[in-house]
């Protein structure tokens, strides 16, 4: 059965940074509000530039922290400069974020644990919402699978 919603791939290392932070920072919290303040995330993280993100300083963190259009969680924060760092890092020996997740094939498995140790704040919900976001072929759990199947029927 086909998913009731359609991924756009993410055109760029920017795009899949983007998608990953909001992954993180949805984490835990209500989706929507995310969602509402993302604009002001993607001006307060330079429309999440790697590089950019990457030079952060210990006065940028600061200067977030009390960003009200934002979620001001510090270790949410801290994560997504490390991040940024983590994905520079990933573009020199892959290529790109793209190359990278492709490096593992089918190995969804092996690929959600990489995310994992290589990322700040990622843990498993967080890695396979992030893969779903970015168009992954995860094969679903079975709780993935019953929630697909009654927004299939909404639908």
């Amino acid at each position: 059965m086909a998913p009731a919603w359609k991924v756009t791939p993410p055109k760029d290392d920017s795009d899949y940074f983007d998608r990953m932070s909001k992954a993180i920072f949805t984490a835990g919290l209500n989706w929507k509000m995310v969602e509402n303040k993302w604009p002001a995330f993607h001006r307060s993280f330079f429309g999440f530039s790697p590089a950019k993100v990457a030079r952060l300083t210990e006065k940028d963190v600061k200067a977030l922290m009390k960003n009200q259009g934002i979620v001001r969680n510090e270790k949410k924060i801290r994560a997504t400069v490390e991040n940024a760092k983590t994905i520079l890092t990933i573009e020199k020996e892959f290529g790109s974020i793209k190359g990278y997740i492709d490096s593992f094939g089918k190995g969804e498995e092996r690929l959600q644990e990489d995310l994992q140790d290589k990322f700040r704040h990622v843990g498993p919900s967080t890695a396979r919402m992030f893969l779903w976001e970015v168009g992954y072929p995860l094969t679903p759990t079975k709780e993935e699978k019953m929630w697909m199947k009654g927004h299939h029927e909404l639908g």
